[in-house]
């Protein structure tokens, strides 16, 4: 069941790592307290996330959210769900390239505006739902345009591997690209100690929309040539 927007809202500004207080037990809900590990994980990593942290900013004492959730992968879990809800689906509408142009896109903005996202969409070896339900509207798509079985998994499992961890990289990139990165340089030959400098001098000014814009058209066409290849293999078997 989707997590009610209301009781999800967030806290802004000084009040954000604040405790909110002694609640009352009665009080105590799965959306309040979700809503509470979200605002935590804006403010901290992930490993920041523990029950009695969280329980602490709620103003309760830690076995009381073991009444709503048995373990803390079972908070994440909920976290995850309640995120996902926030996911833009592109239009159906639009062409199978264009929507998973925008697919790519929406996660990038879910993940630039909670960058928890991408690293609970697996817990403890588990997909949850909520990413789930948006890579299947990308899957159907690319079925109905012509890729099944084996060619339909191939595809979907290099694009959600390797798109999640180029989104990631770009989202990080405002660290690595950062002459700082270059700690370990002196363990370079001369030569390529110059060239990492002139590289690294040119990343920082790198506009990661470009970049990301390249490597998601780069991703419509591998996929638009795996339809290519799919098609050719089933043509002799047509005639």
């Amino acid at each position: 069941m989707p997590v009610a927007a209301r009781a999800l809202g967030t806290r802004d500004g000084d009040e954000a790592g604040r405790p909110i207080g002694r609640r009352k037990r009665n009080t105590l809900s799965r959306d309040v307290i979700v809503a509470e590990a979200v605002s935590m994980l804006r403010d901290g990593a992930l490993d920041s996330l523990t029950l009695r942290g969280l329980a602490q900013r709620l103003g309760v004492a830690p076995m009381s959210l073991y009444t709503h959730f048995s373990s803390r992968d079972d908070l994440l879990r909920a976290v995850s769900e309640h995120l996902f809800t926030l996911f833009e689906l592109p239009p159906a509408g639009d062409s199978w390239q264009d929507q998973v142009r925008n697919w790519l896109w929406a996660n990038y903005r879910l993940f630039e505006r909670y960058p928890v996202a991408s690293k609970i969409i697996v817990i403890d070896g588990r997909v949850c739902s909520g990413w789930l339900k948006t890579m299947m509207t990308v899957a159907a798509r690319l079925q109905e345009n012509g890729l099944d079985g084996y060619n339909l998994a191939f595809a979907m499992d290099w694009l959600s591997t390797s798109a999640m961890a180029f989104i990631q990289a770009q989202m990080d990139a405002h660290t690595t690209r950062q002459p700082s990165a270059l700690t370990f340089i002196s363990e370079l030959e001369p030569d390529d100690q110059r060239r990492a400098v002139d590289l690294w001098g040119v990343f920082r000014n790198l506009e990661v929309e470009k970049v990301l814009d390249f490597g998601f058209d780069q991703y419509v066409k591998g996929l638009e040539e795996l339809m290519a290849s799919a098609k050719a293999a089933e043509a002799p078997l047509r005639n």
